[in-house]
């Protein structure tokens, strides 16, 4: 029996490294403008899809121009399994998560936490806090995007995730984070 207030939410659990039979070959982060990304993605035959109409950028009212902040995973070999056990995990949001090694987490399903990455390099540093700089500018909106090889020709997965914190946004609310 409850008196009505709201129920606090449970801590977050701690991100479980990525099981290394999965890592990829390399990855790298990106970003598509606002008008071009579902067109990109929906007519493609990829073995796993998450393309919800509901998060559309036209439909959330971004402007096309917005880019939309993403990761792209080349997991060679492993990318199918990569995309299948990602499915399964059922993917909600990238995070960057700056610190003495800054770390990209996987937030999937009800309380999971991966560690996708960790990383020191400066470059790296700098492009990780243009992805959390885009995300707010997006509502939150970003991708993850999982391929065999760089050539553009393949994929083995797409999500249109969306920040649940970040969700409600407004575009004229944003702020930066520089």
């Amino acid at each position: 029996m409850t008196d009505g207030s709201p129920t606090p939410s449970p801590p977050h659990l701690p991100p479980q490294p990525l099981p290394a039979h999965l890592w990829g070959d390399e990855w790298r982060f990106a970003s598509l403008p606002a008008g071009e990304l579902m067109a990109a993605f929906c007519d493609r035959p990829l073995p796993v899809l998450v393309l919800p109409e509901s998060r559309s950028p036209l439909r959330l009212g971004l402007a096309s121009t917005i880019p939309i902040p993403g990761v792209i995973i080349t997991g060679g070999r492993r990318s199918l399994s990569l995309a299948v056990w990602l499915q399964a995990a059922q993917p909600i949001a990238l995070k960057f998560i700056p610190g003495p090694l800054n770390g990209l987490i996987l937030e999937a399903g009800e309380q999971a936490r991966w560690v996708l990455a960790t990383f020191n390099d400066a470059g790296v540093t700098q492009a990780a806090q243009l992805f959390v700089e885009r995300k707010y500018q997006s509502r939150g909106l970003h991708f993850l995007l999982v391929q065999p090889d760089d050539s553009g020709m393949t994929y083995s997965g797409f999500w249109l995730l969306q920040d649940p914190a970040l969700a409600a946004r407004t575009p004229a609310s944003n702020r930066s984070l520089t």
